[in-house]
C-alpha cells in the first residue's frame, strides 16, 4: 500500500520538482547475512576499503557526492522528495547516509533515498517507516522490476529487537548498485540482495512519506550523505 501511494504522489509531483565482480553468497533462504563495519560519521574511504576486503565491490571509482548535513521538514501529505547533490547522476554506485526521524506522528510515515531517477517512471528509492517496514523499489519503464517491502520483524537471521524509526535512534544506510544486484545494509547488516534491478544513471534526492489525513509536521534528518562512484 505504501509503495502504491509513493508511486502515486511521485507521478504527480516528479514534473514540477528537477532533481538539482560482487559475491553471489546472499542473506536469502535461511543464509547467514552479510555485515560490514559501519559506525556515524565514517569516512567514505574506510566504508570502501571494508566494501572492497569483503569483495563486494570493485577497487577503483571515486567519490561523487558529499552532504554533511540535510533536513526535510513539512506538513503537507504525501510524497516528497528534494534534490540532493547539486544534480549528481551515477548508474553504479555505493550510496551510505545515516538517518534519524525527528517527527514521524503517524504509523506509516517513512523517510528514505531517491536514486537512479530519471522522470516519474524511472526510479529508485530505499525507504524506512516507523511501523518498521524496510521498502528498496526500482520502477522502471512505469514496471516495478524491485519491489522489496517487508517488515523488519520478519526477515529471517536479523535480530531488530531494539530498532525504532524515531528521534532516539541514528540509523546507517548503505546501498550498493551495481549492474543488475542491489545489496541493502541497516547498521551494518544485510537486509535484501537484489537482482533484477536495471542499470541506470540518475540523479538522487532525499525523501518523506507522510500519510494522507496528518496534518501534524514530520521531519527526517539526513547526515555524513556520500556516494561513490563504481567503474
Amino acid at each position: 500500500m505504501v509503495r502504491k501511494l509513493v508511486l502515486m504522489v511521485f507521478v504527480i509531483g516528479l514534473a514540477a520538482v528537477a532533481f538539482g565482480g560482487v559475491e553471489q553468497v546472499r542473506a536469502q533462504s535461511g543464509k547467514e547475512r552479510i555485515t560490514i563495519e559501519v559506525e556515524p560519521r565514517m569516512r567514505a574511504q574506510d566504508l570502501i576499503r571494508e566494501l572492497r576486503a569483503k569483495e563486494l565491490i570493485p577497487s577503483g571509482g571515486s567519490q561523487q557526492m558529499s552532504v554533511p548535513r540535510t533536513v526535510i521538514n513539512v506538513r503537507n501529505q504525501g510524497f516528497w522528495y528534494f534534490p540532493l547533490g547539486r544534480g549528481t547522476q551515477l548508474s553504479d554506485f555505493v550510496l551510505h547516509f545515516e538517518l534519524r526521524a525527528q517527527e514521524l506522528p503517524s504509523e506509516t510515515n517513512g523517510c528514505g533515498m531517491v536514486f537512479r531517477a530519471i522522470d516519474d517512471d524511472n526510479f529508485s528509492y530505499v525507504m524506512l517507516t516507523k511501523d518498521r517496514r524496510i521498502v528498496l523499489v526500482q520502477l522502471d519503464r512505469g514496471e516495478e522490476i524491485v519491489a522489496f517491502d517487508q517488515s523488519i520483524d520478519d526477515l529471517e537471521g536479523l535480530d531488530a529487537t531494539n530498532y525504532e524509526l524515531d528521534e532516539t535512534q541514528l540509523h546507517i544506510i548503505t546501498l550498493i548498485a551495481y549492474g543488475n544486484e542491489l545489496t541493502l545494509f541497516l547498521n551494518g547488516v544485510e537486509i535484501t540482495y537484489e537482482t533484477t534491478a536495471r542499470s541506470v544513471r540518475g540523479r538522487f534526492a532525499t525523501m518523506l512519506f507522510n500519510e494522507e489525513g496528518n496534518p501534524s509536521n514530520t521531519e527526517c534528518r539526513y547526515s555524513n550523505v556520500f556516494a561513490w562512484n563504481l567503474p
